[in-house]
């Protein structure tokens, strides 16, 4: 496998609608073939077969890049996971599995994942119109090759109870540091789960909450139109985006050398540290991050940042150095890879 193309993901591009606090817009749907038994009750060999037929369909009808994950080192694997390319789930299963990523970078379709196909597309900044646009012309193609799980009352037939109906997902990837330093997030998301979405981090469910990014989802699928869906988590995730707003606009009228400080000391440390842990630098970034969401750092571009967001995890990291290395030197690496990037703007 060669390096992900990383700075070619489109999600991190920083130009979609608020990209100053919505990162990205994500799609997944779900879907199952009526030929083939549920993931639960397939043989090895099964499994294979649906494999190798999905993989097939899609590499003669649409352009793009098959990865077998029998081929693929535990570094790969984990480097697909740390670019939101693949589930946890995905990323530890013993299955026979294979990844489909779109030529255009913005679409990947896991393939023996909890269900047959998972076809999740990732768009820059608040736009899970255009995310759904992308992961809906993919399962088009699929739907008109493949008979697909259907039923006329359930609507798409599911592995878990809480995908069936439309089988979507649709979740938002924040940066919130605002609500964070005036103490105002907990309220915000605990409104958010009051109304039924699912507040994370970044890899999902379990996944711990760092550097002030929060992903929040639909849980339900079942009883809603996919418009209805999108709708559901659209009007929250506006709020947020405007409770952000407001919140930065506080910190700027009442603390503003106190903002300033945590803000230019990260970016002296990132410019200057000898040993950089991953939690560390996530954290660092973040503050850093909003010093360009907020135009007081002019050096340095968005998406110059979400690249190092993606570039600073331990698997990326040793792909992108083309090497393996331990813990303490992955932080030495680190901290060399910040100061050069910072030093020369990309």
């Amino acid at each position: 496998m060669n390096r992900l193309p990383i700075k070619e993901l489109p999600w991190l591009s920083a130009t979609g609608p608020y990209s100053t606090i919505v990162i990205s817009s994500r799609v997944r749907i779900a879907r199952n073939l009526k030929a083939f038994k549920f993931d639960a009750k397939l043989t090895d060999k099964e499994a294979e077969n649906l494999l190798a037929l999905i993989a097939d369909v899609l590499k003669t009808s649409t352009e793009g890049e098959y990865f077998d994950f029998s081929l693929l080192n535990p570094i790969e694997i984990q480097s697909l996971l740390e670019s939101h390319l693949i589930s946890p789930d995905f990323a530890t299963s013993k299955k026979k599995r294979g990844l489909f990523l779109l030529k255009s970078g913005n679409c990947a379709i896991m393939i023996n994942e909890e269900d047959h196909l998972r076809i999740q597309a990732l768009v820059s900044g608040f736009d899970f119109e255009g995310s759904f646009e992308v992961a809906n012309r993919i399962e088009e193609l699929l739907d008109s090759q493949l008979e697909l799980a259907f039923d006329e009352t359930f609507g798409y037939l599911t592995s878990c109870p809480t995908n069936v109906g439309t089988g979507l997902r649709v979740s938002a990837f924040l940066h919130l540091p605002g609500l964070v330093l005036t103490k105002e997030i907990e309220k915000v998301l605990r409104g958010a789960m009051t109304i039924g979405l699912a507040v994370r981090g970044v890899f999902g469910e379990g996944s711990d909450i760092r550097g002030n990014l929060f992903q929040i989802s639909n849980q339900i699928t079942l009883g809603s139109s996919e418009a209805e869906i999108i709708e559901t988590l659209k009007r929250p995730t506006e709020q947020i985006i405007q409770y952000e707003l407001k919140a930065r606009d506080s910190l700027s009228k009442h603390a503003p050398i106190e903002l300033e400080d945590k803000i230019f000391r990260a970016l002296a440390i990132l410019k200057s540290a000898r040993l950089l842990t991953s939690i560390e630098a996530t954290n660092l970034l973040s503050a850093v991050r909003l010093g360009v969401e907020m135009g007081l750092i002019k050096d340095y571009s968005l998406a110059l940042i979400n690249r190092l967001m993606i570039l600073l995890r331990p698997a990326n990291l040793q792909l992108y150095l083309g090497r393996s290395l331990t813990p303490n030197d992955r932080d030495i690496e680190r901290a060399k890879l910040f100061q050069r990037m910072l030093r020369d703007g990309g």
